[in-house]
């Protein structure tokens, strides 16, 4: 628990710091390439970590089933969305 609250107070003394604008840009473009490279680690392990898993790769064939069936109702569903938003808005802003 109390790593959770120095990752928490470390997040907002950096917010704040940035909201100030007391982070020089220099260091910001440092910071955003430490990100990434934490970001990139972080995905490895956690991509090894499930790789280890017995459990996780018995049921690979299922759990990719339902990826893609998410990922196909999902971009279906956004498809038809801007679709029908397209239509009622899209003709109230071509009419001016």
């Amino acid at each position: 628990m109390s790593s959770i609250l120095l990752y928490l107070g470390l997040l907002i003394v950096g917010g704040f710091l940035s909201y100030k604008g007391w982070i020089h840009k220099n260091l910001s473009a440092k910071i955003d390439k430490l990100q990434l490279a934490c970001l990139f680690a972080l995905l490895f392990v956690m991509g090894m970590r499930i790789g280890m898993n017995d459990r996780v790769l018995e049921a690979f064939a299922q759990i990719g089933l339902h990826a893609v069936l998410y990922a196909i109702f999902t971009v279906a569903g956004s498809v038809f969305m801007v679709h029908i938003l397209l239509k009622f808005f899209g003709k109230r802003k071509e009419a001016n």
